[in-house]
């Protein structure tokens, strides 16, 4: 017996008030003096004996009543495992995940809808009473699946044609635990699940997701649906590499997407790219077993805002772990600040911007006396002389704060006339000095230095190799400084000429060598004009100073990358974000942060939290790739729970299913039916009672009724 309302058998005890008043109220005798009881030993003692049997009568109806209606009120029911009476609750559970696109063993059909089909032939076997839900591994906001147990199978039917492919992996315990939470809500406490799955061995091999406590009422009937062996090798996506620095318009930068092959043969594919100004590109590639590789995929932003690139791989065996969506976001024109003449920095202005106002670089020049910085309006980088900020302690003060917060800083010789340094120069606050110029009529290589560093990183891809290009020096300052530098030029032995340091949230680069035609051959050379515009561009976004610690500065973006099947998590609490689709799925949701949609696909998603925004990149989940399968009939990942594990049949009688599962006999009605029966049998004895006492009456009458019990 199952009460779904426990609480009114609490209450049970209240039956019995009507003894109690009976024993309470019961009428007292009092002696009456008579001159003789001749009159009373003419009455008939029968009928004091059928009123005795009325009253208890009575007494008992009223409590079977009382009693009736509050097991009513609990809602009792019985469970049993045969017969049609009871009501059955079923949950199906579909294995949508990318695993499941691939095509099922001696069928023409894909995984995925043979796992649509054996769902629907199973809701077709139930009886119009049966209730039961729809539950996916894959969280997928385009299916909208009922929330509840249902007997409306012309919902569940829509429900089933909407499902479709994704590029996911499931949460299977999540998946399972939400069946579970539907089936524990009913009114037997529990019921069938029917999974039907490949049994993955990512998704459903998780021991470390198992669960522990046994699911007494619930029966797991796992349906497992074999995968037809691939003709092609498998080529997955598995990751997705992000330019490094700063984007500006109209400059050059490369995506990184990272390729595998897992699969025993070589592999010849295609993997081709969109961007969302139209441009298109295709790379042929081919890969050894087991090979990784990361393609390169050039872009550059024509205007300020979000950009995308959708890339995918053609000419494998399976599809879906072959795309990802990659979202990047373009600060437009950045500024560059000389602090000083512009005659002090040579042909250095001009590297970085040609034109002065970024048409061509994206990075726009401007000159001050002193370093004057607008909060609102940071710099991407400021070049200053060694001789400024050799000045005044106020000079190196400010720089110092401006690197902190994120900007980047040059320190170069002066090109003034009298200002080369006679000998070591040392800055209070840099951390770094310059030593005396040294010539060289014939000129000195330059040496590239730790090529590892992200700074050659970003600059390899754009020049090639570079030691390509013999560079030669002809005059420079050798620096000194401390081993918080990072060396990146040298001429000669143990002199450097360009170091950099990471300080706060900025780069600071010292430079011994002046950007002149006189000291070296670098300005002439195509490595000199990227190495001095992607010092603008190497570090996070500058923050204003000063900033309070823990906030978050207005106006600032990010790029989230995702894998498909999880949702973000990043966000602010307690603001409602709008996610709006850039590339992929269509998607226009709002709501609050926690409650955000997993991305079931790969796509680019614009997420808007008050004055931030977020830019989600989507790629296809490379585990459903991996063709390992559990061949066994346990299942890890359900740990106690009773399970059975069972051969997709698409021809499979499921009827037989139901007749060892749990049925439902509810007795609310028949309970109530009695309880209004007592009340009826009660208003009769009642009247009844009332129509004898009446009909009685007594030879004489005032001795009688004076001689009665009070």
């Amino acid at each position: 017996m199952i009460f779904a309302a426990s609480t009114f058998l609490v209450l049970l005890p209240l039956a019995g008030l009507p003894i109690v008043f009976h024993l309470v109220l019961k009428q007292k005798k009092r002696t009456i003096v008579f001159s003789t009881l001749m009159f009373f030993h003419r009455v008939d003692p029968k009928l004091n004996s059928h009123r005795k049997i009325r009253e208890w009568l009575l007494l008992a109806l009223r409590v079977l009543m009382i009693a009736l209606l509050l097991l009513a009120l609990s809602r009792p029911a019985l469970r049993s495992t045969v017969g049609a009476g009871g009501k059955l609750s079923l949950v199906a559970l579909i294995d949508n995940s990318g695993s499941m696109t691939a095509g099922a063993q001696d069928s023409d059909l894909t995984k995925l809808e043979c796992a649509k089909e054996g769902t629907r032939q199973l809701l077709m076997s139930l009886a119009p009473a049966a209730e039961a839900a729809l539950v996916l591994s894959v969280e997928d906001a385009t299916a909208a699946v009922p929330e509840s147990l249902t007997a409306d199978r012309q919902a569940l039917r829509e429900c089933l044609d909407r499902i479709g492919p994704t590029e996911a992996s499931g949460d299977t315990h999540r998946a399972l635990a939400r069946a579970f939470a539907l089936l524990r809500q009913t009114t037997a406490g529990g019921g069938a699940v029917h999974v039907f799955t490949d049994l993955q061995q990512a998704e459903w091999g998780e021991a470390a997701k198992r669960f522990e406590a046994r699911e007494d009422r619930i029966q797991v009937i796992l349906h497992r649906i074999g995968t037809a062996p691939r003709p092609e090798a498998n080529v997955a996506v598995t990751g997705i590499q992000f330019p490094e620095q700063r984007i500006l318009v109209g400059q050059p930068y490369e995506v990184g997407v990272s390729l595998r092959n897992n699969s025993s043969g070589t592999a010849d594919i295609r993997i081709n790219c969109i961007n969302g100004q139209g441009a298109k590109s295709t790379q042929n590639l081919s890969l050894q077993s087991q090979q990784v590789t990361t393609v390169r995929l050039p872009i550059t932003a024509n205007e300020q805002g979000f950009h995308w690139l959708r890339a995918w791989v053609e000419g494998d065996g399976f599809a879906a772990d072959n795309a990802a969506g990659i979202g990047l976001f373009c600060e437009g024109i950045g500024a560059v600040l000389f602090v000083g003449a512009p005659a002090q920095f040579g042909v250095l202005p001009m590297a970085l911007s040609p034109g002065g106002r970024g048409e061509l670089t994206g990075l726009a020049t401007q000159f001050a006396p002193a370093l004057q910085l607008d909060p609102a309006q940071m710099p991407l980088l400021v070049v200053t002389t060694w001789e400024w900020l050799a000045n005044g302690t106020a000079n190196t003060t400010t720089a110092m704060k401006y690197v902190e917060a994120g900007g980047n800083l040059l320190v170069v010789p002066s090109l003034s006339r009298g200002s080369a340094a006679a000998a070591t120069q040392t800055v209070d606050g840099l951390g770094a000095g310059l030593r005396a110029r040294e010539t060289h009529k014939s000129g000195v290589r330059l040496e590239i230095l730790n090529r590892s560093v992200p700074f050659w990183r970003q600059i390899e891809p754009i020049v090639g190799d570079l030691s390509a290009e013999p560079i030669a020096a002809y005059a420079f300052c050798p620096l000194e400084f401390p081993s918080g530098f990072t060396s990146l030029l040298g001429a000669g032995a143990g002199k450097i000429v360009l170091a950099q340091r990471q300080l706060g949230q900025g780069n600071l680069f010292v430079s011994g060598l002046a950007f002149s035609s006189r000291w070296s051959t670098l300005p002439l050379s195509g490595l000199g004009v990227v190495m001095v515009q992607r010092l603008a561009v190497c570090s996070r976004p500058v923050r204003a100073y000063p900033e309070t610690p823990g906030s978050v500065p207005a106006q600032t973006s990010h790029i989230l990358p995702l894998v498909a099947g999880e949702r973000p998590s990043a966000w602010p609490a307690g603001q409602e974000t709008e996610i709006l689709s850039l590339a992929g799925d269509p998607l226009e949701w709002k709501g609050r942060p926690a409650q955000a949609p997993a991305f079931a696909r790969t796509g680019v998603y614009l997420a808007t939290t008050g004055d931030q925004k977020c830019c989600i990149s989507v790629r296809a989940s490379d585990k459903e790739g991996e063709d390992r399968f559990l061949a066994g009939s346990d299942v890890p990942i359900l740990g106690p729970v009773d399970h059975t594990v069972v051969a997709f049949d698409p021809d499979s009688d499921y009827t037989r299913y139901h007749a060892g599962q749990a049925r439902v006999i509810e007795l609310y009605l028949p309970l109530l039916l009695l309880a209004t029966l007592a009340v009826l049998f009660e208003g009769l004895l009642g009247t009844s009672r009332v129509r004898s006492s009446a009909g009685r009456s007594s030879p004489v009458a005032g001795p009688v009724l004076m001689g009665r019990e009070t």
